[in-house]
């Protein structure tokens, strides 16, 4: 039935004060019987059953119940093994103060796979009528005394109709009536199963037990088959024997008979008044206490000499252990489901006192930051293309400082590109409010990378048309959207949705305007327009970000060899674009070659047909080659295209590239040729993050603060309620709870928390959220979606849960007698 073998305990082990609690005992016990473990206090009697029961584990050797090794093996083993063949009476009683008598006693049955609720009530009832509590059975525990606590424990023990009953100091706490009743029942109940009982009461053990096993300094020293036959000389402490008090008289006469036994020796002073059917009475010694003694007093009058408790008396009560045998096999079995554990979390935060219920402010806070947090972060790291692109997406760079005109020529000319654009191809345009006469004097600027409209379909354009002829453009509606942002009085001028857009006119210096036909939504901020137009628009740029670095300064730039004054190279313009307003002198040509430039016949006599002037392109003076006059323009130098273009290539850092086919190719290409080249998609997103992840370092910073206070207060307030509960849980693993129940007990308090104090916290940041997102500068900052939202409520549950079990988890993994001895909490 149970074996121990060679079995060790220490307590503070290697350390000085080491206690050899339990030394090398060997014991077997039969199936049936008393057996009192019987020493003085402090002799390891209640540790060795503890380990006897699994409650605790020895640090050597083996334990078997039932055949089944339990030293040795995981705690859940052993919990499975001992809620199957163990039940436990404590001194303290440990029941569940909040549940009633009866729901004390079924908890153990479910706890052996029992679910039939009619099969619970029949043994239930059955047990608790046994011990005398049947009439007690809806009583909460904490209304009981301590004798009635114990017999709803002794009733909890015996419900689930062990093989072994372990019983410490189970009459400890009792008066030696109650005393009495207990061991009565418990020698009952040995007769059909193994009881071992620790007690230090040798008049009990010698009364009741059949074997008795003597332990001193954690070694057995005794173990017999006990032969008293003797009674129990135990006396009741609540019953007065009035025939063994020696001094007693009786005072009567016809109408009144007053009988006084005194047992202190002490004198009486006394009057009687009978008034009305009640009796009066009044002492005249003013330190004597006066007590009445009927059916509801604590003391009885016994008319008798006192007599000792007979083996045949003690053992008049009858066991019927075949009354809790049960339908099926039993198993280990939770007692919580999902239902029972919120249900149990919601009441037990219900009960919550104010001041704790105050305290939940605290778990509103920290779900207002963690979903402020999210939101932000996401905001922060969400990086949609219309956030970062600049460019056209296809585009590549050759990233140099300064690049030759031979270079760019020859990267050009490479068959994997399609077309080359000087500089970062930024195009800004000039857009009139010229809708209405108020605002015809306004207008702004619009940037865009000039891009091809010959790469565009029909499927491109959601508004308008594609271009027909050069000076038609096409748009994105991403730099509709970013001019918003930044400049509100394009919605004032009546600009609000892109459609608006079309047949506005845009502007650059020395070309004709230029038509808006056509809106794409690509969300790549592009400017399509004709490829034959882009050096000249690229030169006629309305930024100021160009620079002169092939001409000189300092003197008068560009003068003739007589000393007059010429163009800056920026100044110079193709003749192409103005070809049908000019009219050359005689003796002129077009300055179809490179280095040529046609000047105003105004300039005929500074600056001499066939001479040099001293602007410069790509380290070449320009030579005057002829003349020209106009109606429509005068002053301006005329050059081919290619100085135009020549004059950009040397002006500026970079170079952009549409690449014919795969980005890869052209990369590789080109830097195989020598080229430093980029993605500029990839290039502008990696600085974009670069950005962003140094604004989340600093609000992580921050906000990382402030959660994690929030946090170690979920983890204090639920270690608080853990450590209040504590000995609940003790007591529930005593008796053989699984630790997943225990988790669930407390995954439900922490699940209502959340909801009530949480939840509410995580709404109203989420909306506040929602609105601070139509805010356009803050919108970029914060991300409301069906993502983030489910993200933070999974973040919330997750940190509490976490930190809430902390407490939980530190603490089971601790035996169930480690629980229970804790002395830092009540």
């Amino acid at each position: 039935m149970l074996t121990l073998q060679n079995v060790d305990k220490y307590f503070y082990r290697g350390k000085s004060n080491q206690i050899h609690v339990i030394n090398d005992t060997s014991l077997e016990f039969g199936e049936t019987g008393l057996t009192a473990l019987l020493g003085p206090s402090g002799c390891g009697k209640t540790t060795l059953l503890n380990v006897i029961g699994g409650l605790d584990k020895p640090d050597k050797g083996k334990i078997f119940v039932n055949g089944q090794r339990i030293t040795g093996r995981t705690a859940g083993s052993v919990d499975r093994i001992r809620n199957l063949n163990i039940g436990y009476i404590f001194q303290n009683y440990n029941l569940i103060n909040d549940m009633t008598v009866f729901d004390n006693v079924a908890m153990v049955l479910r706890m052996v796979g029992i679910k039939d609720k009619d099969e619970i009530k029949e043994k239930v009832e059955y047990a608790l009528d046994l011990v005398g509590m049947y009439r007690y059975r809806k009583r909460y525990a904490d209304m009981l005394s301590g004798g009635e606590r114990q017999r709803v424990g002794i009733a909890r023990a015996i419900v689930k109709n062990p093989a072994i009953i372990i019983a410490d100091e189970p009459t400890g706490n009792l008066d030696s009536a109650n005393t009495l009743e207990v061991m009565n029942i418990i020698k009952s109940i040995s007769r059909e199963k193994l009881v071992i009982l620790v007690t230090h009461e040798e008049n009990l053990a010698n009364f009741y037990a059949d074997r008795i096993i003597r332990i001193k300094d954690g070694e057995v020293v005794s173990d017999e088959i006990n032969q008293n036959a003797e009674g129990l000389d135990y006396r009741i402490e609540n019953r007065i024997y009035l025939k063994d008090i020696k001094d007693k008289r009786t005072f009567s006469d016809d109408d009144y008979s007053v009988r006084v036994f005194n047992e202190s020796g002490g004198k009486m002073d006394l009057d009687i008044v009978i008034s009305r059917g009640n009796i009066f009475i009044q002492t005249r010694d003013p330190g004597s206490r006066m007590e009445i003694v009927d059916d509801n007093s604590s003391i009885e009058l016994v008319d008798d000499h006192y007599k000792a408790l007979t083996a045949e008396e003690a053992e008049a009560r009858k066991f019927r252990a075949e009354r809790l045998t049960a339908s099926a096999p039993l198993k280990h079995s939770s007692i919580l489901n999902m239902f029972t554990m919120l249900s149990s979390g919601f009441r037990t935060v219900g009960k919550y006192h104010i001041l704790k219920k105050i305290l939940l402010v605290g778990f509103l806070i920290s779900a207002m930051f963690i979903t402020y947090a999210v939101s932000n972060i996401a905001g922060i790291l969400n990086m949609p293309d219309e956030k970062f692109v600049q460019d056209d997406k296809s585009y590549i760079q050759v990233a140099q400082k300064k690049i030759t005109v031979d270079e760019y020529l020859m990267y050009e000319s490479d068959p994997t590109v399609e077309y080359a654009l000087p500089g970062d191809g930024i195009i800004n345009m000039r857009l009139n409010y010229d809708e209405y006469w108020q605002t015809s004097w306004d207008g702004t600027m619009i940037s865009g990378s000039l891009s091809s409209s010959d790469d565009l379909s029909e499927s491109d354009i959601v508004y308008g048309r594609l271009p027909e002829n050069r000076y038609e453009v096409v748009i994105d509606a991403l730099i509709l959207e970013r001019l918003k942002d930044y400049n509100y009085s394009v919605v004032q001028a009546g600009y609000k949705t892109p459609d608006e857009l079309l047949g506005r006119h845009l502007t650059l210096k020395d070309l004709p305007a230029f038509t808006i036909v056509g809106i794409t939504d690509k969300k790549s901020p592009c400017v399509y327009a004709s490829p034959s137009l882009f050096i000249n628009m690229l030169a006629n740029n309305g930024s100021d970000d160009y620079y002169e670095e092939d001409v000189d300064s300092g003197e008068d730039i560009g003068a003739a060899e007589d000393g007059s004054s010429a163009p800056p190279a920026s100044a110079l313009v193709d003749y192409a674009l103005h070809k049908d307003e000019l009219t050359l002198t005689d003796g002129s040509k077009w300055p179809e070659n490179d280095y040529e430039v046609l000047v105003d016949k105004d300039y005929s006599k500074t600056m001499k047909m066939g001479s040099e002037i001293k602007t410069k392109i790509n380290g070449h003076k320009l030579k005057v080659v002829g003349y020209y006059t106009s109606d429509t323009v005068n002053g301006k130098f005329y050059v081919n295209n290619n100085m135009i273009k020549y004059r950009l290539i040397t002006g500026q850092e970079n170079m952009t590239v549409k690449p014919a086919g795969e980005k890869e190719d052209t990369i590789a290409a080109l830097s195989d040729q020598g080229a430093k080249v980029r993605d500029l998609y990839k290039y502008r997103k990696s600085k974009y993050r670069k950005s962003q992840l140094a604004t989340v370092r600093a609000f992580l910073l921050v906000g990382g603060i402030v959660i994690i206070i929030s946090l170690i207060e979920v983890f204090l307030m639920m270690r608080a309620s853990f450590l209040s509960r504590i000995k609940e849980v003790g007591t529930l693993r005593a008796i053989g709870v699984k630790k997943s129940d225990i988790y669930k007990m407390f995954i439900g308090e922490i699940i209502a928390i959340t909801t009530i104090a949480s939840i509410p916290g995580w709404l109203l940041m989420n909306y506040v959220i929602s609105k601070l997102q139509g805010i356009s500068y803050l919108s970029g900052m914060f991300a409301c979606t069906p993502e983030t939202v489910l993200v933070s409520l999974i973040l919330i549950f997750g940190f509490n849960l976490l930190f809430g079990l902390l407490p939980v988890f530190h603490t089971l993994i601790k035996r169930p007698a480690a629980i229970l001895a804790r002395t830092d909490v009540n």
